[in-house]
């Protein structure tokens, strides 16, 4: 008796939601939700919850203020990538030191005042990491990724 009750509405609902999709002359889907938005996120894979893919790289981060005598630019950022070798913290210090000696090659050569508006540092690769920061702030400029690997 279920089973003939769930077959007969079953195919009366399919007969119903198909006339009225193919032959009714006001969308049956509300004017905010269309069929194509709903097939499109079907198709495409749900990228935001998924976690951020940890790798053998650790990347440290320094967001600058630039300035000039003419000119004053904020949100720059400098990145530092090393192999994960040993561990977190010295090959972090590896990073940093990089770091500071292109900071300081800016103010030598470019800029007057180099200033840090904050400084981060995380066990991803350097591309992520910018992208991460990108999507929270769009007004971010990527200055340079720099290798710490390479010894100079």
């Amino acid at each position: 008796m279920v089973f003939f009750l769930h077959k007969y509405l079953v195919t009366f609902l399919l007969i119903v939601f198909s006339c009225s999709l193919l032959a009714a002359t006001r969308p049956v889907l509300p004017h905010r939700v269309r069929l194509s938005t709903l097939l499109s996120s079907a198709r495409r894979p749900d990228t935001t919850a998924a976690p951020i893919k940890k790798s053998g790289k650790i990347c440290s981060c320094e967001i600058l203020a630039l300035q000039t005598n003419i000119w004053r630019q904020r949100n720059f950022v400098l990145l530092a990538e090393k192999t994960n070798k040993k561990s977190f913290s010295s090959d972090l210090s590896y990073a940093n030191r990089a770091i500071e000696k292109e900071k300081r090659h800016m103010r030598c050569f470019f800029y007057d005042k180099v200033e840090v508006i904050s400084r981060l540092s995380d066990a991803i690769d350097c591309r992520s990491m910018y992208k991460r920061l990108k999507s929270e702030n769009k007004s971010i400029l990527l200055y340079d990724i720099l290798d710490a690997d390479v010894k100079r």
